[in-house]
């Protein structure tokens, strides 16, 4: 059964979108070049308007409780890493400034989304 779904990006465009995002950041774990493997395509994703490429880093061994992997969650429409979920399932935006010096108009546009 062939399911064809209309997406902005390519499997491979969302991995290297991934990747770009794991370099900026000094993230750790490894994404594996089998895109078959390491990037699914979901139509609807929490949190993330429209469709998400899930783009998974391989993270073992490791020395701590939790998953194997983190997982990159790229959003189809906007063509960026909306956020990471680490090896506990918790998401991290590590592109949010972490200090928190920004003005309320700034506050109130980085996390708008999250009152919805």
């Amino acid at each position: 059964m062939d399911e064809r779904v209309n997406t902005n990006l390519t499997a491979k465009q969302a991995r290297k979108i991934a990747q770009d995002y794991q370099e900026k950041y000094k993230l750790y774990g490894v994404i594996h070049d089998d895109t078959e493997k390491s990037v699914k395509f979901y139509p609807e994703f929490y949190r993330v308007e429209g469709g998400a490429w899930l783009v998974l880093a391989d993270i073992t061994p490791k020395s701590y409780e939790g998953d194997d992997e983190i997982t990159f969650v790229v959003s189809d429409r906007d063509g960026i890493v909306d956020h990471v979920l680490d090896h506990n399932g918790l998401p991290q935006r590590y592109h949010v400034p972490s200090n928190r010096d920004y003005t309320d108009e700034e506050f109130e546009a980085i996390f708008k989304d999250e009152d919805s």
